[in-house]
C-alpha cells in the first residue's frame, strides 16, 4: 500500500555535494505551476491480483491511505474488485457478455430472458454504469414494474436483472448485487377453476381447421402447447390407443421434454384418436418436417407467436374469458381424471409432473375433501376384531 504526492516530487538536493540529501519540489501538477487547483493531490496505489498496480486519486490523503489499505485487505481476503471495471455501461456488459454467456437456457427461456432485457431493463439502466447501480434504484425499478405487469411477472423480469448484477459480481466488476434482498410483490396462489366441457368444444370449433386437433390434445391427453404442436405422426399407436409424448416444439424445431419426467406415453380415448385422424385425413394434409404432425400454412413446425395469434381469435370468438390460455386445457384434463378417482400418483405420471408435490399443490383443491369420508373405517376394523387372552406373564 502505497500513497503518493501527485503536487510535489522529492529530487537531489543540488545544494548537497554528496547526493544523499533529498529535497521536495514542486510537479507541474501543482496549482502554483499551472496545475488545475481542483484536481486530486493523493493517489492511492496498490497492486491488484494480476501483480500490477491499481491507483485512484483523492483530494484528502488520509482517504487515499484508506482506500489503499481496504484494496489491500480485499486482495488478501480474496474479494478484491476492480472498480474501473464497474464503470462498464449496463447495456455493454448485458449485450456483449451476459445474454451470450446463457448457453445453459433453452430456447424458449433464452428468448424470455433478451425479451425481457430488451423491453424493461435496458430502458431503465441501460446507460447507467455496473458500480453506479444501488438497492435503491433495483426497489424503484420492481415499484415501476408493479405498476404496470403483474406480480408472477415483475418476479420474472427482476429475476432476470438479478442474473445479470450477479454474473458481474461473479467477473469481477462489482462488489455485491445490488439486487440482493430486494422485496418483490407477492404472488397470490392461483386456484384453477377447470373450463367446462361446453367451454372445450367451443374452442375446437372456433379455432382455425388447422389447427383444431391441438384443442383436443391438450384436453384430451392433457399435452402443454409445445407438445401439442411438436407430436409427430410416429408417436400416435393406434393399435395400442398410446399417445407417446417425447419432444416439443421450440422456435420452430423439435426440441427436448422440459424435465425427464415430462417424457410420458398417455392412453388415449377413441374420441381423441379419432379426432386425430380426422386430422390426417384433410384434403392436402401431410406430415410436416420430422413428422409433425401440425404444421403451418408453410407445412413447417408452427411458431408459439402464431399459433397464441390464431388461440386468441378463437378464445373471443368461442365467448371464453380473455385470458383463457392453452394450459387451461391441460387443467380440463387433469379434472377429468380426478373426476374419475383416478389415483393421484398416475394423475402426476400422466401430466409429466417431477413431482407428487406439484401435482397437488396445483390440484389439491380438486380431489374429494368430504369430512364423512373414512368414518366408519377404524370402527369396522376394531368392532369385527374379538381379544385374544392375555398370556400369564410368570409362563404357563
Amino acid at each position: 500500500m502505497r500513497v503518493r504526492d501527485l503536487w510535489h516530487s522529492e529530487v537531489p538536493d543540488p545544494d548537497d555535494p554528496e547526493g544523499k540529501r533529498r529535497i521536495k519540489v514542486q510537479t507541474p501538477k501543482h496549482p502554483d505551476r499551472g496545475g488545475n487547483p481542483k484536481a486530486k493531490r493523493w493517489l492511492a496505489c496498490w497492486d491488484g491480483p494480476d501483480g500490477k498496480e491499481k491507483t485512484k486519486a483523492f483530494a484528502v490523503k488520509a482517504h487515499a491511505t484508506a482506500h489503499a489499505t481496504a484494496q489491500e485487505a480485499d486482495r488478501l481476503r480474496g474479494v478484491y474488485v476492480d472498480h474501473k471495471l464497474g464503470r462498464t455501461l449496463l447495456r455493454d456488459y448485458a449485450e456483449k457478455k451476459w445474454l451470450p454467456a446463457q448457453v445453459h437456457l433453452r430456447p424458449n427461456s433464452a428468448g424470455t430472458y433478451a425479451s425481457h432485457l430488451r423491453t424493461h431493463v435496458l430502458p431503465m439502466f441501460g446507460g447507467k454504469r455496473l458500480g453506479d447501480l444501488q438497492r435503491s434504484d433495483a426497489k424503484a425499478f420492481v415499484a415501476l414494474l408493479a405498476d404496470k405487469l403483474a406480480p408472477s411477472t415483475v418476479h420474472t423480469v427482476f429475476a432476470v436483472l438479478r442474473s445479470l448484477m450477479q454474473s458481474a459480481v461473479d467477473d469481477g466488476m462489482i462488489g455485491a448485487n445490488p439486487c440482493a434482498r430486494v422485496p418483490l410483490p407477492r404472488v397470490e396462489s392461483r386456484v384453477i377453476d377447470p373450463m367446462s366441457p361446453a367451454d372445450v368444444l367451443a374452442l375446437a370449433d372456433a379455432i382455425t381447421e388447422r389447427y383444431r386437433v391441438t384443442v383436443w390434445l391438450g384436453a384430451g391427453l392433457g399435452m402443454r402447447e409445445g407438445e401439442a404442436l411438436g407430436l409427430t405422426v410416429a408417436r400416435v399407436d393406434f393399435l395400442r390407443r398410446l399417445v407417446h409424448v417425447h419432444e416439443q416444439a421450440q422456435n420452430g424445431k423439435l426440441a427436448p421434454l422440459k424435465t425427464k419426467a415430462s417424457k410420458r406415453t398417455v392412453p388415449a380415448d377413441d374420441l381423441i384418436l379419432a379426432e386425430i385422424t380426422r386430422h390426417m385425413q384433410r384434403p392436402g394434409w401431410q406430415a410436416g418436417p420430422e413428422g409433425v404432425l401440425v404444421t403451418n400454412r408453410c407445412r413447417r413446425i408452427v411458431r408459439r407467436g402464431s399459433f397464441g395469434d390464431c388461440w386468441r381469435e378463437a378464445v373471443e370468438k368461442a365467448g371464453l374469458p380473455k385470458g383463457t390460455r392453452f394450459h387451461d386445457l391441460r387443467h380440463f384434463y387433469a379434472s377429468g381424471l380426478i373426476r374419475a378417482n383416478l389415483n393421484p400418483k398416475v394423475v402426476q405420471s400422466r401430466l409429466g409432473h417431477a413431482t407428487m408435490a406439484e401435482t397437488w399443490d396445483t390440484y389439491g383443491h380438486l380431489f374429494p375433501d368430504d369430512a364423512e369420508i373414512g368414518r366408519g373405517a377404524i370402527e369396522s376394523l376394531l368392532g369385527s376384531a374379538s381379544p385374544e387372552p392375555r398370556r400369564n406373564s410368570e409362563g404357563s
